[in-house]
Parts: C-alpha cells; structure tokens; sequence
C-alpha cells in the first residue's frame, strides 16, 4: 500500500493525489489498469511529480486527444504496463454533440459545462467542451451513466438542444493551445493585476471569476485579487489554461516588468 500521509504532504492538489493514491492501490491489488475522473491536464502533470519514486506503478496521461486541456491519469503496476495504443482505444470516455442554435444567445464553454452538471453529471466526468460557432458544442464525457443524455432534449437558457453521445472519433477536434512567452509591464505584482494580463481578460472580469474563486494560485482557490505574487507563482484560470510566472523585475519608474509562460 502506499502511503498516503506522505505523498499528500507534499501536494498542492490533495483531493486529486489522495484519488489516485486510491487508483494505484487497486492497480496492484487486481493487476489491472485504473483511471481517475478529469482534471485539468496541467494538474495531473503537477500531481504525479510526488509518485516519480515509486517505480511498483506507472501512470499515463491522456484526455481522449493529444492537446487536451482535460485529462485522466490512468495508473497500473510497473511490471505489467499496457502499450499506449491499448490504452487509448480502450479510454473510458466518449464523445458528445450539444446541437442547438445560439445565433441570438451566445453560450460559452463554461455554459455547456454547466447545462451536463445541472442534468446529473458529475464535474470529475466531464472532461474538454468546445463551442463550434454558433451551432453548440462537442466534447469528452466519462462513458458511464450517461444513457439519459443520449438522443434527449435539454434547455441552455432558452435555447433548445439536443444531445448525441457518440464515438470520440466522430468529433471535430479543437487545435492544441501552444505554450506562449507574455511580456508585460504593469503597476503591481496584485493577482488580478497579472493574472488579467496573462489570460487576456479584463481586470473586471478577472476580479470576478476571482472572487466566485475560478482561478486557483499554486493548486489552491484563492478569492483575494489583492494577493502579491512572486516568481514561480503558477495561476489556473477555469478554461483558460495556465500561466506561470518567469520573472518579476522593478523599473526606473517602479513599475514592474512581468515575464510569464502561458500554456
């Protein structure tokens, strides 16, 4: 059994490393492969930095394609790992088509995560959602409990939609957000002060989704725009992807010059 006390002193993310400490153990109990719901993929790197030294167990991470945001970590014994090809094919997840017509009332991302949460899916099941203009969206879903989406008539809003559950290669895959170098020169090191600069969202709009705690700070929830940030600092902004910070540097005119990685 691994133990759990220590690998979770050392994590940011607690919640999701005590689930998959659970996973490894049914994986070398039963000799089987395991996975657990979705994080953002950018999580599931930083969690499995605490299993480097366990060499009875392996891990993979996959989302249902190769740039997903969102991803599950599947985990099996070191000494019977499964070919990637295998695992692939047989991820438990499927694809799902949310038709409707958004013309007249835009719905984002976040909007279509919601429209799955409030008809009985878990949050940990839902895995990337993806608008497709103005026709709704796709995306990657657990591939249990779901047969009363399948074929069934919803409501986002005011706005009819139908939803398909169908295979993952039936789906029209989003291209992969590439890694991005962003300069900025701003009059704080304040949370909301970079975190707005480097998602490129308006200081309002960023001191909201603080405040209704969208955005974590270092695996942690924060609801405090007001929060100095130093280097290393690294920010998560609910589908927006990951910023962290390279380099903090005070100007002549004490300004400070920001450096930050956008993934």
């Amino acid at each position: 059994m691994i133990d759990l006390k220590e690998i979770l002193i050392n994590s940011n993310y607690k919640k999701e490393t005590e689930e998959l400490i659970n996973i490894a153990n049914l994986a070398y109990k039963h000799w089987e492969t395991y996975w657990t719901g979705f994080n953002s993929t950018y999580v599931c790197e930083e969690i499995l930095k605490n299993f480097e030294n366990l060499n009875d167990f392996k891990f993979f991470i996959y989302g249902g394609f190769s740039s997903s945001q969102r991803s599950r970590i599947a985990c099996f014994r070191g000494d019977s790992i499964p070919e990637e090809d295998a695992l692939k094919s047989n991820f438990p997840a499927q694809g799902i088509k949310i038709n409707g017509n958004f013309l007249f009332d835009n719905a984002t991302q976040e909007d279509f995560r919601s429209l799955l949460i409030e008809n009985g899916v878990n949050q940990s099941k839902v895995g990337d959602i993806w608008t497709i203009g103005d026709r709704g969206a796709q995306g990657i879903i657990d591939n249990l409990d779901i047969e009363h989406l399948d074929e069934n008539i919803f409501y986002l809003r005011d706005v009819k939609v139908k939803i398909n559950v169908v295979g993952i290669d039936e789906l029209k895959i989003p291209s992969g957000r590439t890694k991005k170098l962003v300069n900025t020169v701003e009059a704080s090191t304040r949370l909301d002060a970079i975190a707005s600069a480097g998602f490129r969202v308006s200081r309002t709009k960023i001191i909201e989704r603080i405040e209704n705690g969208m955005l974590r700070l270092n695996g942690s929830k924060v609801n405090k725009p007001t929060i100095n940030l130093k280097i290393g600092d690294k920010l998560e902004l609910e589908n927006k992807g990951f910023i962290e910070i390279l380099n903090l540097e005070i100007t002549k005119r004490e300004r400070w010059k920001v450096k930050l990685l956008r993934k």
